[in-house]
């Protein structure tokens, strides 16, 4: 009987502790930083999730500095569902980026990953890795910076073609993570 009591207790609670969508139309949407990440991919909504052998975090916001320069790297991996589990993934890199000051309003152009900021979109093997570029753009912008709490929320959206010129569109992307 105790066993049985705990593992609805324990059920209850795992059920109950969904993360809230981010939201960004919502204007009661209260920015906490664990309102997580979502977009479409030609039109399909994808969200974080992980994989069932733990393999890495689902999503992530990374505030570095690489050759003495800051950066973002906000990225998220989906593995799909059943029955195939195709696992796609989303990256977003912002070069040139200080989160010690305010960044609300600030709008960061998407092109040419070897130049500046880009952004990119991966399923399973690297015949559909798709990036921007300078035909293929998009854009991220910042409307929430908590500096104290290291707290960043915004949107994106974005094109990304792949070496056979096929495109994808990453559009309605909406991210309210804590980096680290």
């Amino acid at each position: 009987m105790i066993k049985k009591l705990i593992l609805i207790f324990s059920l209850i609670t795992f059920i109950s502790c969904e993360i809230a969508p981010v939201d960004l139309s919502d204007e009661n949407y209260k920015f906490d930083g664990n309102g997580g990440i979502k977009c479409r991919v030609n039109g399909k909504l994808i969200k974080p999730k992980a994989a069932l052998n733990g393999t890495g975090l689902a999503a992530s916001l990374v505030y570095g500095f690489s050759d003495n320069q800051p950066y973002i790297s906000l990225s998220f991996l989906n593995d799909g569902e059943s029955p195939n589990f195709i696992s796609r993934s989303i990256k977003i890199v912002i070069v040139d980026i200080n989160l010690e000051s305010n960044q609300v309003g600030n709008i960061y152009i998407l092109g040419n990953e070897f130049d500046s900021n880009y952004g990119k979109y991966k399923i399973n093997s690297p015949d559909y890795n798709f990036t921007t570029n300078i035909d293929f753009t998009g854009q991220l912008e910042i409307v929430f910076h908590d500096i104290e709490n290291r707290i960043l929320g915004g949107s994106f959206s974005y094109d990304a073609v792949n070496s056979d010129g096929e495109v994808v569109r990453i559009k309605g992307g909406e991210f309210d993570m804590t980096y680290y």
